[in-house]
């Protein structure tokens, strides 16, 4: 049983441009950063969990989450996208050996499904990193139109492709030394990342005004009890 001392943080800002102000938009009767909020507060099993944001609109809704502990992020770190060591210098300070960074623009990713990853991570198995990833058996392709695994043109049963499983960004797990010492989560061989599978409705992922829409409808189909 590994006994690295493992953290859980979020993070968010204002400056996102494919969808502006998602973060703080109504999204039913609630807020991506509100339900990302709520989703950090409930989780167990981490040894501290952290919520960085550098807006004042955003830090202020951390009071409500005891569990929570607000990190000032840096002007820097929330307005640029790389290198990921810029992105996350808020983590430099603090005291662990691993991370989960959790996704703030997956409304429907349940803490269960993070603690289930984390028993994994902190199982006998001891992977490197993780990741959450979804499986599909559809057919795919290179660019120039190579398949990637729909090797026999007669099977058009996709049941029967082998799958591919595609990182959906829920959340990732990473060393502190390997993030800082890279700028990468992981060295991106069979293995590290470990690859977590989870739910496609909890893949969801709002980075468009398209995404946005989609998350609205799925999240009031579950609150109304909807199968989906």
């Amino acid at each position: 049983m590994r006994t690295d001392r493992v953290i859980a943080f979020g993070n968010a800002r204002l400056a996102s441009t494919r969808c502006p102000g998602k973060m703080l938009r109504p999204l039913g009767d609630t807020t991506l950063t509100d339900l990302a909020l709520e989703r950090l507060n409930a989780l167990r099993g981490f040894d501290g969990v952290y919520f960085a944001a550098y807006e004042p609109e955003l830090q202020q809704r951390v009071a409500a989450c005891p569990n929570v502990t607000l990190i000032r992020r840096s002007h820097e770190s929330a307005h640029t996208c790389n290198p990921i060591t810029t992105v996350h210098d808020y983590l430099r300070d603090l005291d662990f050996d691993y991370a989960f960074w959790i996704n703030s623009c997956h409304p429907l990713l349940r803490p269960e499904t993070i603690e289930a990853a984390l028993a994994v991570f902190r199982g006998d198995a001891n992977p490197r990193s993780l990741t959450a990833v979804c499986k599909s058996h559809n057919w795919f392709y290179t660019l120039d139109g190579t398949p990637i695994n729909n090797l026999d043109p007669g099977c058009i049963d996709t049941k029967r492709t082998p799958p591919v499983y595609e990182v959906c960004h829920a959340f990732h797990c990473f060393r502190k030394t390997h993030l800082f010492a890279t700028a990468s989560y992981w060295n991106n061989l069979p293995g590290d990342p470990h690859l977590f599978e989870i739910d496609p409705i909890e893949a969801i992922d709002v980075d468009t005004e398209t995404d946005f829409l989609v998350a609205t409808a799925t999240c009031q189909a579950v609150r109304d009890g909807a199968t989906v």
